[in-house]
């Protein structure tokens, strides 16, 4: 029936690594009370009214992991000094706030990135070939989800590219199960009987019809030297993202959530706390040069005037002594 309206939920919590074999679990995403779906129509599947938005939630209980103030311009004397020196103060302040506001809202908004997604903090290797035997990359129970295979596909061999990690979606009749733990023991049950290695990550996803999804998925013992904890809860982040814009189609719901997944985690996000710091150090050095010349340029200036107003005082007003003390200032600049 396609995809239905909706979007609610909470954030991804994984669990450490303990034991052998593959690695389980499942979240959810969506919002009740959005529209719900059809068994026919072009891009958004048969909808009709209500709209979707919001956070997943993850639920990992079922895991199982292998090892693994300004002067006066053109003023003179010490009213003029003092008062750019507020001025060139003031800048400083404001420029450094400036700085650490622009840099909170670079850390606290992910990294360099501006989404809501999960930043990437781990180095992760790609898989090697001989980890995988390559199978199809989704199964449509529902019959209705899928009209495209090559616009599915293009993001999911993306993913495989990137990570070594072949996906697999199986995409259950909408409404079969709302539950987290059922779905992941369906995730578990599929994989031994799709694939004969342990390089895949298969999903199982579940649409419940009122707005929100299901899944259950299960990592092969390779495969989730990749797909870590992480990984998953950035690949659900993708998956809540791209199921409540409706501007998509559902084959490009997965294929963004798979592209997108495989280019972020397999580099490190990078920390805005590096380039913030380096810009407030250039911007902090630039305006103490600043202020340094504008006081040099100043105290020149005060000297070229003191200098006019004694060449413009008749030499009468002076004693001899005090000519003859100018003089010699004079002679030794």
């Amino acid at each position: 029936m396609g995809r239905s309206g909706g979007g609610g939920g909470g954030g991804f919590s994984g669990g450490g690594f303990s034991g052998g074999g593959r690695s389980s679990g499942g979240f959810s995403g969506g919002r009740s009370g959005g529209r719900s779906g059809g068994s026919s129509g072009g891009g958004w599947g048969g909808f009709h009214g209500g709209y979707r938005t919001g956070p997943i939630f993850i639920n990992s209980t079922r895991r199982y992991y292998g090892s693994g103030g300004g002067g006066n311009s053109g003023g003179n004397g010490n009213n003029n000094g003092s008062g750019n020196t507020g001025c060139g103060t003031t800048l400083v302040v404001v420029l450094i706030l400036l700085a650490l506001f622009f840099g909170i809202r670079l850390f606290t908004s992910g990294g360099a990135s501006s989404d809501a997604v999960a930043r990437s903090t781990v180095e992760r290797e790609k898989l090697p070939a001989a980890a995988v035997q390559q199978t199809a990359y989704y199964t449509d129970a529902d019959g209705s989800w899928i009209r495209s295979a090559s616009e599915l596909e293009k993001g999911m061999r993306a993913f495989y590219e990137d990570t070594g990690v072949q996906p697999y979606l199986y995409i259950l009749p909408n409404g079969t199960s709302t539950s987290i733990s059922e779905l992941t023991a369906k995730a578990e049950a599929l994989y031994p009987q799709l694939f004969t290695d342990e390089g895949h990550f298969l999903l199982v996803f579940c649409d419940d019809g009122n707005g929100s999804f299901h899944c259950g998925y299960t990592v092969g013992s390779q495969a989730k030297t990749v797909m870590d904890d992480e990984a998953v809860g950035i690949l659900a982040d993708y998956l809540d993202r791209y199921y409540s814009d409706y501007s998509i189609s559902e084959e490009e719901i997965f294929s963004n959530t798979f592209a997108k997944t495989s280019a972020r985690i397999m580099t490190v996000t990078r920390s805005p706390v590096v380039p913030v710091a380096v810009s407030l150090a250039v911007i902090v050095v630039a305006v103490v040069v600043f202020v340094t010349l504008k006081k040099r340029r100043e105290q020149r200036e005060r000297e070229r005037k003191q200098a006019e107003e004694i060449l413009k005082t008749p030499l009468e007003k002076f004693g001899e002594q005090d000519v003859e003390d100018l003089a010699k200032k004079y002679e030794d600049r």
